[in-house]
């Protein structure tokens, strides 16, 4: 695998037009991946134990504040698809790290569960100084293990979420308009799915925290200035550490889908070999490479929201 905590919280990242959580998942830490699910997002196939206590004791808490009236409560009713706060606390920390609209690659700074709750603009909701020091906390903990970098970095070095920072930016100063429609990133509008469906069918305008258009200038304008949409197509290999960091396809988020895995067991079902990951292929060379020749324009950070 947004403008309130998450008009993207608000919807779902990746998840279509209709949605869904079902119970009865296995043994999170005793899946290939370590989390419930084998979709790549623990790349290094680390222990997760700790990460999850850190959530289990610290930040499950705190998100019950998420969870109340039709906002975000695994069984809530409202048209919010991103129903990330289980009502069972031993499946908390496997349903919310499977919403990619939650956590994004886990780094802190890229963490939807922090950076749209900063600008303090989603219904009220805020974190106190000492909660979002403990999900920033149980966020770099998952970052580590699920990236394999479990020693400790010399002191004054750069930290993992300070890394994505960086080459997000970076990879957002080397993007054009002119690659994005040289590469025909407009084909993830009509991509096909079951029941006669096209990705912008949803998606068009960012609908359920995911853009999918066949207008390439609105396209582009949001997932070249946004965080939350730009992370579904692009994320960050922090598996061989902060100063190697390097932007990369986000498989995971398609994947999620592609599979039926929780929490997107109700989305269409669709070709993973498609048009529009040719496009994303081609988009994210051409941007690449124009990074490699020294053409790219200074760096530009993303918005939050």
């Amino acid at each position: 695998m947004r403008s309130t905590l998450l008009a993207a919280i608000a919807t779902a990242s990746l998840v279509g037009c209709v949605g869904g959580l079902e119970s009865g998942t296995p043994d999170p830490l005793e899946s290939p991946d370590g989390d419930g699910n084998d979709n790549g997002d623990n790349p290094s196939g680390g222990d997760l134990t700790a990460a999850k206590q850190l959530f289990d004791t610290d930040v499950f808490p705190l998100i019950q504040k998420c969870g109340g009236g039709a906002c975000h409560a695994e069984t809530g009713t409202s048209a919010t698809l991103t129903r990330f706060v289980a009502n069972d606390a031993a499946r908390g920390w496997q349903i919310a790290t499977n919403y990619q609209a939650l956590v994004g690659n886990f780094a802190p700074s890229a963490a939807p569960i922090l950076t749209f709750i900063k600008p303090g603009t989603h219904k009220g909701v805020t974190w106190a100084a000492d909660e979002e020091t403990k999900i920033t906390t149980w966020l770099t903990k998952e970052v580590e293990l699920r990236n394999g970098q479990t020693t400790p970095a010399p002191t004054g070095s750069e930290s993992l979420s300070s890394a994505t920072e960086r080459v997000l930016s970076e990879f957002a100063g080397c993007m054009t308009l002119e690659n994005f429609q040289a590469s025909n990133m407009k084909a993830w509008g009509d991509v096909d799915a079951e029941n006669n469906a096209e990705c912008d069918n949803c998606h068009a305008t960012g609908g359920e925290g995911f853009i999918a258009s066949r207008a390439e200038g609105p396209f582009y304008a949001v997932v070249s200035t946004k965080k939350y949409f730009f992370l579904q197509y692009l994320t960050v290999d922090l598996t061989q550490g902060a100063p190697n960091a390097k932007v990369i396809i986000n498989e995971t988020s398609f994947r999620g889908v592609y599979n039926a895995m929780d929490p997107h067991r109700e989305h269409p079902r669709f070709n993973l070999d498609n048009p529009g990951m040719t496009a994303l292929e081609s988009f994210y060379d051409l941007t690449m490479a124009r990074k490699a020749a020294g053409l790219c324009d200074p760096p530009r950070a993303l918005l939050n929201n």
